[in-house]
């Protein structure tokens, strides 16, 4: 019997062999006549929408380069696809909803991506809603589009405020050890949201916001507002973000109270896009974001060089983050060999994509479509005769939900300027 299974075992092999071909040969088969019936179905149809005029117009093409750069190395196909791309300034909400409307019924989009506004997509998100049209935000920082507004087609990769100002009043308690706090702020939905999550948590852990100021959107000079801060707090919490922000570090340069005290902001404050500006302006400055140019990961170098040899400029977060976006799409339509007609199941796929190899880190999403992803505190520093976001200190996986149940804080009123009140407030 042992002899008669060796003499045989060389070609129960040959036979093993050839069956694993077979089943290789039929899955690659299955594969290519999936790609090719896709095909069949034409383009897949992407709108991406940003504020590409304005004062904000610089982050709007930073987030326009950044999409466009990852469907270039995909050739702008997926699962056997070709991505036709539709780029479009969203404008306010009246003008975003009336070219969103435009992209659904006259050019019948898959996906709408991008946005920078919070009012903007808090309008749109019904209309793509009951389109079945999906949304993968990649600049908007308010917090419902995952919150109380949310639904199973949308998808934002960015960080939400909250996400940002809960670990800002964390890092402010624990690591700076303020305890007593100024804070300035835009007054709108972003500002508010961020402002309500850090006094949140800050005076959870047992800190005091003794003044609370809020500026309109469109403010460009600052001086009237950083007059009336109050020089006895132990730092200043503020949101003011992208561009404007060259303008209110001059003003509060002025007043020597960032020689008193240390400032904390989030996101885009120093962004790459104006930082070597910004200059000795900002240095000191710290900021919460998902993000920072200098973050020394092997992913993270090597995205940086190809933005480098591309552009000829640092990376930015609204670069990055839209680079993100596109990447996740294209694996959503992977993920569902290129079949986003069915809406349900690509909606789905949306919701599972996970990204281990982002510039700035592994990605998932929550149960309400907001990226799970590591938050660093940044601080702005000149190296080598150059400015730059230096990283002291990673939360890691950072829910929009900070360590509160997802289910308790959706009952809870959106944060904003009456939610936490200011109680401390002097």
């Amino acid at each position: 019997m042992l002899n008669f299974l060796g003499s045989n075992s060389g070609k129960m092999r040959k036979w093993q062999r050839v069956g694993l071909e077979i089943i290789a040969i039929s899955f690659l088969a299955a594969v290519g006549f999936g790609h090719a019936a896709a095909a069949e179905k034409g383009p897949i149809t992407i709108a991406f929408m940003a504020e590409l005029t304005g004062g904000r117009a610089q982050v709007g093409e930073e987030m326009v380069l950044g999409f466009k750069m990852f469907l270039e190395e995909v050739n702008y196909t997926a699962a056997g696809r070709t991505i036709k791309l539709l780029v479009d300034d969203h404008g306010d909400p009246s003008v975003a909803l009336t070219k969103a409307r435009r992209f659904i019924n006259r050019d019948n989009v898959d996906v709408v991506s991008g946005i920078w506004s919070t009012p903007v997509v808090y309008a749109l998100i019904p209309l793509l809603s009951e389109s079945k049209v999906a949304l993968v935000v990649s600049g908007v920082a308010g917090d419902d589009v995952t919150q109380r507004q949310w639904t199973k087609n949308v998808v934002r990769v960015n960080a939400a405020g909250c996400q940002v100002g809960h670990v800002a009043g964390d890092y402010a308690y624990h690591k700076l050890g303020w305890r007593r706090v100024a804070i300035l702020s835009w007054q709108h939905a972003f500002g508010q949201e961020t402002v309500g999550a850090f006094q949140r948590v800050f005076e959870e852990a047992g800190g005091k916001v003794v003044q609370r100021i809020y500026c309109p959107r469109d403010t460009l000079d600052f001086g009237p507002y950083v007059s009336r801060l109050k020089s006895d707090a132990d730092g200043l919490f503020e949101v003011v973000t992208a561009s404007p922000s060259l303008n209110f570090f001059k003003a509060l340069k002025a007043t020597g109270l960032m020689d008193k005290w240390k400032v904390l902001s989030v996101l885009s404050a120093t962004d790459e896009s104006f930082l070597q500006e910004l200059g000795d302006n900002g240095l000191g400055v710290l900021t919460v974001n998902n993000y920072s140019a200098v973050l020394d990961t092997p992913e993270n170098v090597k995205f940086r060089e190809r933005v480098l040899k591309k552009t000829g400029r640092e990376v930015t977060g609204p670069l990055m983050d839209s680079y993100v976006a596109a990447k996740w799409t294209v694996k959503a339509i992977e993920a569902v060999n290129g079949d986003v007609e069915n809406r349900d199941k690509f909606h789905d796929a949306l919701q599972k994509v996970m990204i281990s190899d982002s510039p700035h880190g592994p990605l998932s999403v929550d149960s309400r479509g907001n990226v799970v992803s590591d938050i660093y505190i940044r601080r702005v520093d000149k190296v080598k005769g150059r400015y730059q976001n230096t990283v002291v200190d990673t939360y890691p996986k950072v829910s929009q939900f900070w360590k509160y149940d997802p289910g308790s804080y959706l009952k809870s009123p959106t944060y904003s300027d009456k939610n936490p009140p200011c109680k401390y407030c002097e």
